[in-house]
């Protein structure tokens, strides 16, 4: 493992601890207007960890969080035990040094599981599909 993999994992877990409070407090006031405030900081810091630390196992985990709360705003209709879940997965994932894909991909899942939609974007394949075969078969 090199020196720059190891900082950026070490710097990914601390990011991932920096959005904790505001996680935490944010499992405290959801419905509530201040929530705001909380939301806002999270999304801020969840981006943040983005732009320093992609690739990152950690990274790949909060993204999926993030996404399923940027997304037209849904973060305002989570409850208060879907961020505390969230919370006590992260708190979880921080104590370890490393992350395995398997445990990326169980934590991404362990979302969906407490309610987060974490492919909050719409895929229409088979429209796609369609226009692509009469495309295909005009150029025959």
């Amino acid at each position: 493992m090199s020196t720059e993999q190891t900082v950026l994992e070490v710097e990914a877990a601390e990011i991932t601890r920096s959005f904790l409070e505001d996680l935490q407090k944010l499992s405290y006031y959801s419905g509530e207007p201040i929530a705001a405030v909380y939301a806002y900081s999270l999304l801020r810091k969840m981006r943040d960890m983005l732009d320093r630390c992609i690739g990152d196992p950690y990274t790949e985990v909060v993204m999926a969080l993030h996404d399923a709360l940027a997304y037209q705003n849904y973060w305002i209709d989570y409850t208060k035990n879907q961020y505390q879940g969230a919370y006590e997965l992260f708190l979880s994932l921080v104590n370890r040094k490393k992350l395995s894909d398997a445990e990326v991909e169980d934590a991404i899942l362990a979302l969906d599981d407490l309610g987060f939609n974490i492919m909050p974007f719409e895929v229409q394949l088979n429209d796609n599909i369609q226009e692509y075969e009469q495309d295909s078969e005009q150029d025959i």
